[in-house]
């Protein structure tokens, strides 16, 4: 099972270039790149807006989703609107209040897609959590959410906007006796964590890349990347290709 995942775009209006930079024309030469990539599926991982959700922005990425020949999913960043994503995605049975969650099999591998798009879960997406991980815990689990569910050593993002739940996501894993991949994005950064049970994949942006060492925002590169995970009988090898 090979899997895209697409994150950080911070799309804007049409001809708006934030930071002098194309996001639109980066996001489509990703699409693009999938047919060298040949995955089975492509994950959008949140940040699809710039700064705040945008009905036309979703639709418009809609669109261009659409023309594709594999199954997409989507779940929402911290600037994006979960409820208005629902709405143009066709994921209203999967939005909970004002939270976009769900579980799909895919190719028999469970996989969880949460929304951890204001920084921290609902009461009622972490009993949700907890009930399916108990139920998957003879399985090895893939997660998908926006935000790294611990700190990855980059300072400013780690300081200012960080998953605010993090000791109890880690206990919550290490209760359980399988293996559980997180694949995520947030941090404009290549980044592999390894915390027991747990392997935590932070995934690049399609906008820009963060420098990790410093205390206040600075960028490293413009380059657009994108994450490819192969989910084998033998485990999970993942590979970021820069465009």
């Amino acid at each position: 099972m090979r899997i895209a995942f697409i994150t950080d775009m911070h799309l804007d209006a049409e001809g708006e270039n934030p930071q002098g930079v194309d996001v639109r024309t980066n996001f489509l030469n990703a699409l693009a790149f999938l047919d060298e990539l040949k995955p089975n599926c492509v994950v959008l991982g949140g940040d699809i807006c710039n700064t705040e959700g945008d009905r036309s922005i979703y639709e418009w990425v809609e669109n261009q989703l659409k023309k594709l020949i594999i199954p997409y999913y989507i779940i929402p960043g911290n600037h994006d609107d979960a409820a208005l994503m629902a709405d143009v995605f066709h994921k209203g049975h999967d939005l909970h209040d004002d939270e976009l969650y769900y579980a799909l099999p895919l190719e028999g591998r469970p996989v969880l897609f949460l929304d951890s798009s204001k920084g921290v879960f609902s009461d009622a997406q972490w009993t949700w959590l907890t009930d399916y991980l108990t139920a998957l815990q003879d399985n090895n689990v893939v997660i998908m959410m926006h935000h790294p569910p611990l700190p990855a050593d980059v300072q400013f993002m780690d300081a200012r906007y960080p998953f605010r739940q993090s000791d109890e996501f880690l206990a919550l894993v290490q209760k359980l006796p399988c293996h559980v991949t997180v694949i995520c994005g947030h941090y404009h950064v290549e980044k592999v964590i390894q915390r027991g049970n747990m392997l935590i994949l932070l995934s690049p942006s399609t906008f820009y890349q963060m420098k990790q060492d410093t205390p206040g925002f600075a960028i490293d590169n413009y380059r657009v990347g994108i994450r490819e995970i192969n989910l084998t009988t033998h485990g999970t090898i993942s590979t970021v290709h820069y465009l």
